[in-house]
Parts: C-alpha cells; sequence; structure tokens
C-alpha cells in the first residue's frame, strides 16, 4: 500500500515538472519571435554600419537632394557678388492740363455775342479772332479816338499851342482801346473802319484748341463772363503721388517716364519740375510735378497714369527675387553645404528692384546660395515638417 502510493506521487511530480517546462519553453519563444519581428523589417529600410556612418545627420532647418533631383529639378547654386542695379520708383499718377498753357478766355467788356468763329474741339492760333461783339463801350471808346485825332490834326496843321493837350487826349484814347484787350494793329483798324462795321474783336491769346464753349450767337454777356476755355496739349502736367519713405529717393530734374492703360506699351518721357513741401495727412504722400511733351495728342487730362521715377543705379551684393523664400513670416534664402544639404538662412533685404533683391544682412559675399529652384527645397522642408506633425 505505501509503495503503490508513492509511485502514485513520483508519476504526478513528474507531469508536474515537465508542464512547468513546456510553459518555459513557449514563453522563451514568444519573445524570441517579439525581438526578431522588431528588429527585423524590409532590407531598404535597414542600413549597413558603414553606410550610418557616412549620411549625416539632417537638422530642422536643413534639406536634402541626391544629384539626380538637383538636375531634375533644375535647382542652381551661385555665389553671392555686387550686382549693378538699375533702381526705378513706381508711384501712380494723374494727367492734367499744364496751366501756363490753359486760359479762361473772358469779355473785357460787356456786349452781344453778333460773330461766333470757333466751337469747341476747333484748333485755333495765337492772336486768332475767335469770336466779335457788338459793344457800345467799345463804339463810344473808338468814335472818341477818331474825334481826338481829327482834333490834334487839326491843331497841328494850325501850329496852335494847345496841339500838346491834344496830343494827350489822344494817348489816352488809344490807352483806353488797349485796356479793352485791343493791340495797336487792331487800334489803327478800328480808327479807319465805318462805324456801322464796328465790333470788338476778341482773340486767342495762345495756340492750342477749344476746350470748352458755353456761349452760343447772340447771347448778352458781361464784362467778366467767362467766353470759352483754351488750352494747348502740346505739354501736360502728371501729379504723381510719392509716398513718405521714398521721398529721399526723388528730387527736381529727375526723369521719369509716364505710361498709360489706353496706350499699353507706349512710353512718353518726362521730367520732375517740383516737389510739393506739404505732406498730406489723409494719404502720407506728396505731390510731385512731372512735366511731359504731348505732340501727338493721345495723353488726355484726366487720365490715370503709371509713373516710373528713374533713380541713379547702385551697386550691391544682391540675390534673384525667386532666391529669397517666406518661412513662418520671415525671408530665408538656402545656403549649400556638402553632400547636396541645402540650410534655411534667414536674412533681410531691400525692395525689389529688376528682379533683384539687394542683402541687407544674413549672408556674406562669396557665399554660396541656391539662387534658382529655391522654391522646390522650401516644399521639401514644408512636407518633412508637416510629416513628423
Amino acid at each position: 500500500m505505501n509503495n503503490a502510493n508513492y509511485q502514485e506521487k513520483s508519476e504526478e511530480k513528474m507531469i508536474t515538472q515537465k508542464k512547468i517546462a513546456n510553459r518555459l519553453c513557449l514563453l522563451l519563444l514568444a519573445c524570441f519571435l517579439a525581438v526578431y519581428a522588431a528588429c527585423s523589417g524590409p532590407a531598404q529600410d535597414r542600413a549597413e554600419p558603414g553606410e550610418e556612418r557616412s549620411q549625416p545627420a539632417l537638422e530642422e532647418n536643413q534639406v536634402k537632394l541626391s544629384a539626380e533631383a538637383i538636375k531634375t529639378f533644375g535647382v542652381e547654386v551661385a555665389e553671392l557678388r555686387p550686382v549693378k542695379i538699375k533702381q526705378e520708383l513706381p508711384v501712380p499718377g494723374e494727367i492734367q492740363f499744364n496751366p501756363q498753357t490753359y486760359v479762361r478766355l473772358t469779355a473785357r467788356i460787356a456786349g452781344r455775342v453778333e460773330e461766333l468763329l470757333v466751337y469747341e474741339g476747333y484748333p485755333v492760333k495765337k492772336g486768332q479772332t475767335v469770336l466779335r461783339l457788338f459793344s457800345l463801350p467799345f463804339i463810344e471808346a473808338v468814335s472818341e479816338l477818331k474825334l481826338a485825332q481829327e482834333r490834334y490834326e487839326k491843331l497841328v496843321r494850325l501850329d496852335s499851342e494847345e496841339k500838346e493837350a491834344a496830343r494827350a487826349l489822344v494817348n489816352s484814347a488809344r490807352k483806353k482801346l488797349t485796356l479793352m484787350g485791343l493791340s495797336a494793329e487792331e487800334i489803327e483798324a478800328g480808327d479807319t473802319a465805318q462805324s456801322e462795321d464796328l465790333l470788338f474783336p476778341v482773340t486767342s491769346p495762345l495756340s492750342g484748341q477749344v476746350i470748352k464753349c458755353d456761349i452760343l450767337k447772340g447771347e448778352i454777356v458781361e464784362a467778366g463772363a467767362v467766353l470759352m476755355e483754351i488750352a494747348s496739349l502740346d505739354k501736360l502736367w502728371v501729379e504723381a503721388r510719392i509716398q513718405e519713405k521714398d521721398l529721399s529717393l526723388i528730387f527736381p530734374g529727375q526723369s521719369a517716364v509716364v505710361s498709360v492703360a489706353a496706350f499699353p506699351g507706349h512710353t512718353y518721357q518726362g521730367q520732375i519740375t517740383y516737389i510739393s513741401p506739404v505732406l498730406e495727412a489723409s494719404t502720407r504722400t506728396v505731390r510731385a510735378r512731372i512735366e511731359v511733351n504731348n505732340r501727338k495728342g493721345e495723353l488726355r487730362p484726366g487720365m490715370f497714369a503709371e509713373v516710373t521715377v528713374l533713380i541713379p543705379d547702385i551697386e550691391s551684393l544682391a540675390v534673384p527675387e525667386e532666391a529669397v523664400q517666406t518661412i513662418s513670416g520671415q525671408q530665408v534664402v538656402f545656403v549649400a553645404e556638402n553632400q547636396g544639404i541645402f540650410t534655411v538662412r534667414k536674412i533681410e533685404t531691400g525692395n525689389q528692384v529688376k528682379g533683384w533683391r539687394p542683402v541687407l544682412s544674413g549672408l556674406a559675399e562669396g557665399e554660396r546660395y541656391v539662387s534658382r529652384g529655391a522654391f522646390i527645397l522650401k516644399s521639401e522642408l514644408l512636407k518633412g515638417t508637416f510629416g513628423e506633425e
């Protein structure tokens, strides 16, 4: 009985030991499989030890491209060198009449428009009669001159002592007609004209074109009334608006080029003749006057214009416009390192001029930067950033 019990206990002990051994084997196998799965992967994801030592680690502000990618994307590298930049300052403007060749023709005496010889749009010459007035004050002045002239001639023939006083009356009558706007030739013509043909001539003071004419034949006009407006359009003024920050770049005598939307591709040469000493508070701009030739008559007062003020050339360290990128609100360029690595560099630049940006700080002369294809590098950099996020 004792032997049977002992044998039974021995068999139970052996079974328990076998179970424990099997469990240990399963546990070791599971650990091995987990470690193997973590360490193994596709061949392209495992780098050889020698390769890891040859590839430098990239920083957050760096991008790496292979030689094939650089060629495919057309990435070009240049050294920062001084560039001769032709400066220009574009400003808005408006075409205006030249007041020096613009006149509002007014009636110097009252009368009735007896003859209207020109209308709006008519060309006129300086001294040309544009209308004639029937005017009683004019007829009286002419009659006064005739009587004074006849009396003076009579006293001269008589060799009278009163001839000097008569001469003074003649001069006074002539001066009265002169104040009415008549020339010496017109006064002589009026002196010899018949009374029934006496009409007061109104002449143009300059050569140009009738811009406005609101009177009609037979209309009664008072002294000082506007008869018509005459202007020469050969030379016009352009009023340009210069921002406060650009005042140091302009000066009288500076050349400027004017263009208008009505004639694309056409430019008109001009020159700054005046810069206002007053800054307009509402727009924070200063008015600059530019005089331009308009012999072809293409420009018209009231047109909006684009004015380009030509500023003396400067020589400065500069990079192409496309080399400058904006990342997180900052201007940057990509500096070329070794082995196809490009590093982001923050820089400060001046205003864009003819496709160039003057470098103020952040990049030294002789440093190699990406002059073309910087946008590709920016895309690669941002793609990596988005991937991490």
